[in-house]
């Protein structure tokens, strides 16, 4: 994104002695000391320039990705997430057709996959699978009473099987239920006004239509796919995309603290200790809830390099880590690992972790290979 080159780099000739670049002075190194920032709302000036660019006749999604990258009004986030991850068009004439169609075919999978037949109809497999997907939606954002409704309940649960019934290659898997976690939010918020700080049930929620909460579900359901296209390797067999994605996170903290690379080799921990949860959910559990819906207007606005960024914000959410436990042994720091104190961290925060791992990817991607340590472990990048 130009804006953060802008923001946090320069563009040299070969000669300029602003060529060489600092990066481990990029990140802050006490992250998890409570902050006193104080929150803004989202200005008229990013509502605005929302509004020119979604009353376009066909919508410039360049555009669009670009202001979304930093962060989405919540009275647009729906619609913008529906833009972005191509589940309806640009062009406003054809929006209306395509959602009316999506919705319909929905309804229709409903019908063949959940109504057809009761429970002792099923086979043994499909009791398996309703009963893990039951007990992950009484697990799924444990801290929110929206959560707990029931009907949000049944919603989630039938919009999961359902997904496991129609992705015969991976079916369902534990994860998929947190990635959806913040579509339920958002895409409810068009109907029923949603508190984006305590998520309590709307007062008018047991007011809403079924037929609504129907069109609510298909949209969750569509854009669950569309999203689950760019990690489809997170949740196949053997899971590869965890484990490329391992193999470059310890690639990045090799060249980036070398120090910390040691010290996981020391002390025997492993990336799957900890890191399992953060790769595979796309870092959900790891924030409040509204901090993981912020997130995911950055990691949606990448598109198709969504998860080459997700691993640099691990990668970066672990270097962060390196100053509370370098000082622990394995099990202690592998319990701070598992247990981040960051349900205090502000927005302003996860932006800066955001930031910092574009930062890091575009000098990276850049260098390929001509990153290199010199003395005193200062990690220095030629940008080319």
């Amino acid at each position: 994104m130009a804006f953060l080159k802008k923001l946090f780099g320069q563009k040299a000739d070969s000669q300029s002695s602003l060529y060489k670049t600092n990066l481990n002075e990029i990140y802050n190194k006490s992250p998890f000391q409570k902050k006193q920032i104080t929150s803004t709302i989202q200005d008229q000036k990013k509502l605005e320039q929302f509004e020119l660019v979604l009353e376009q006749q066909i919508i410039d999604l360049e555009a669009l990705k670009k202001l979304t990258w930093r962060g989405i009004p919540n009275e647009y986030r729906a619609k913008v997430w529906k833009l972005i991850v191509k589940y309806i068009p640009p062009n406003h004439m054809s929006q209306t057709t395509i959602l009316l169609k999506k919705r319909q075919d929905y309804q229709q999978y409903i019908k063949n996959y959940y109504e057809h037949m009761n429970e002792q109809e099923r086979d043994e497999n499909e009791r398996k699978i309703i009963k893990i997907i039951q007990n992950d939606v009484l697990r799924t954002q444990p801290d929110y009473k929206l959560f707990r409704d029931p009907r949000i309940q049944e919603m989630f649960k039938r919009l999961l099987f359902i997904w496991n019934m129609r992705h015969p290659m991976s079916g369902y898997v534990q994860g998929i239920n947190d990635v959806a976690s913040p579509l339920v939010v958002v895409f409810l918020n068009e109907y029923v006004a949603v508190d984006f700080n305590s998520f309590d049930v709307p007062s008018n929620f047991d007011k809403l239509p079924e037929d609504i909460l129907i069109d609510i579900e298909a949209d969750i359901y569509w854009c669950l796919c569309k999203i689950i296209e760019n990690i489809q390797d997170f949740f196949t067999a053997n899971q590869p995309g965890v484990q490329e994605a391992y193999v470059k996170i310890r690639e990045l903290i090799k060249i980036l603290d070398y120090p910390l690379y040691q010290y996981f080799e020391d002390q025997q921990i492993d990336l799957n200790h900890f890191a399992f949860r953060w790769v595979l959910c796309l870092l959900i559990r790891e924030f409040p809830l509204s901090l993981t819906i912020r997130l995911l207007d950055t990691y949606l606005a990448e598109g198709d390099e969504m998860v080459n960024l997700h691993v640099y914000t691990v990668t970066n959410l672990i270097l962060k880590c390196a100053p509370e436990i370098k000082s622990k042994n394995m099990s202690e720091a592998v319990i701070f690992l598992q247990n981040l104190p960051t349900k205090e961290w502000t927005e302003v925060q996860l932006e800066m972790l955001l930031q910092e791992a574009f930062v890091f990817q575009d000098h990276f991607e850049k260098t390929k290979g001509h990153l290199k340590l010199n003395q005193g472990n200062t990690i220095r990048s030629s940008i080319l």
